[in-house]
């Protein structure tokens, strides 16, 4: 069961730091909401997709950008252990979170300065306009303490062997409500 947004940037941040990997083959309280399937598996643009389904571009709100500790599945992704560089942000259509997302890369990554330098940019725009930046992975589903589902995929900047950008997408109740 899919519980309600929560309220505080903090909120937010402590419940995408829950994420686990979700297998729907094990016996589980969670039951993905219809449509679910379509966002597990999108293969392009997150905020494209959002921006077509709900006619305008979302709004980016930046939660936070700091070092922190790797959550566990964090570090099973990334070949070095220590602190990360962590972007958190939610995708907000007419000042509803949709979704919200947790970048991170190692704290010594050149990456470090593409997170910093977008802003209130998406990431998207990075990601899908510069083709040395490459999925590394398939999509890998996972849920969070709450209930809520999501996904998480590792990128690479091809030219540079130190880079590595683990993207986590959460998908909030409001990204359900409207029909395709």
């Amino acid at each position: 069961m899919i519980t309600v947004p929560l309220d505080s940037p903090t909120d937010y941040i402590a419940q995408m730091r829950t994420a686990a990997p979700f297998n729907r083959d094990q016996a589980t309280a969670t039951h993905p909401p219809s449509g679910a399937d379509y966002w597990l598996n999108l293969t392009s643009s997150m905020t494209q997709a959002i921006a077509d389904k709900f006619t305008q571009m979302p709004q980016v709100n930046v939660l936070s950008e700091e070092v922190e500790e790797p959550t566990a599945i964090e570090l099973q992704r990334f070949d070095q252990p220590g602190p990360v560089f962590a972007r958190h942000i939610l995708l907000c259509v007419d000042n509803k979170p949709l979704m919200m997302a947790r970048t991170v890369t190692p704290a010594s990554s050149p990456d470090v300065s593409a997170l910093k330098g977008l802003l209130e940019r998406p990431l998207a725009e990075l990601l899908f306009s510069d083709r040395s930046w490459q999925r590394q992975d398939a999509l890998q589903p996972l849920v969070l303490a709450n209930g809520m589902l999501g996904r998480s995929c590792l990128w690479r900047h091809s030219n540079n062997p130190e880079s590595g950008l683990l993207v986590e997408e959460f998908f909030l109740p409001g990204l359900y409500e409207q029909a395709f």
